[in-house]
C-alpha cells in the first residue's frame, strides 16, 4: 500500500475529528470538552506489540481510534515513519498474534469486538465484563469454569447436580476447583 493515500486518508479522518470537537465545544459551557483531542492510530501489522486483554482495556478509554489495515505485504514504511513522528502518543503498530492474514480488516474486526465489550453498558452486565478469563486485576489469569446451560441433559451428559441445588456457597467452591484445574492444564 502506497503511504501517502494512508497518510492523506488518516489526516483526513484527524481533522474530521477536529472538525467534530470544534462544534461540541461551541455548544453550552456544561458540555465543554477538553481542547486535547483524544484517539489513537492503529496500523493492524506484524509487530512485536500484541494485542491483549491489557491492550483493549487501554484503547477502550480512547474516544476515537483509527485503524488502518493494509493488504497482502503491508504499508509502505513511510507511513509509519510520519505516524511516529506527527502523533507519537496516538500512533500503535499491533499484531493479533503471531501469524499472517490477508488484510488487516480481520483483525481489526477481533479489536473492535475486545474494546467495545469494555465500554460500559454496552453489555448489561458489569459482572460480566469484570468476571472473564482474562481479567486485568487477576494477572489475566483468571480461565473460568465449565458453563452450562438448559437442558439438564443432554446425549446422556448431565449438569452437575451441585450447580442444580441453589447451594451458592457449594457452587462457588465447585467454580473455584475447576478453575484451578484449568490453569494446570
Amino acid at each position: 500500500m502506497k503511504a501517502k493515500p494512508a497518510i492523506d486518508a488518516v489526516e483526513s479522518m484527524v481533522k474530521s475529528l477536529q472538525v467534530k470537537s470544534q462544534k461540541s465545544k461551541q455548544k453550552t459551557w456544561w458540555h465543554y470538552r477538553p481542547s486535547t483531542l483524544d484517539f489513537k492510530v492503529i496500523l493492524l501489522s506484524p509487530s512485536k506489540e500484541v494485542f491483549t486483554q491489557k491492550t483493549a482495556h487501554s484503547l477502550s478509554e480512547s474516544e476515537n481510534i483509527i485503524f488502518v489495515c493494509t493488504r497482502y505485504e503491508g504499508i509502505d514504511y513511510r507511513f509509519e515513519q510520519y505516524m511516529k513522528k506527527k502523533y507519537p502518543k496516538q500512533f500503535q503498530k499491533i499484531s493479533i498474534w503471531k501469524y499472517i492474514t490477508l488484510g488487516g480488516e480481520i483483525p481489526a474486526m477481533i479489536m473492535i469486538e475486545a474494546i467495545t465489550r469494555l465500554i460500559p453498558w454496552v453489555i448489561k452486565e458489569e459482572a460480566s465484563r469484570q468476571d472473564e478469563s482474562y481479567n486485568i486485576t487477576k494477572n489475566m489469569n483468571n480461565l473460568e469454569y465449565p458453563q452450562y446451560t438448559k437442558p439438564e441433559e443432554i446425549l446422556g451428559m448431565k449438569v452437575p447436580k451441585i450447580l442444580l441445588s441453589g447451594h451458592h456457597k457449594n457452587i462457588d467452591e465447585r467454580r473455584s476447583k475447576k478453575t484451578k484445574k484449568l490453569k494446570k492444564q
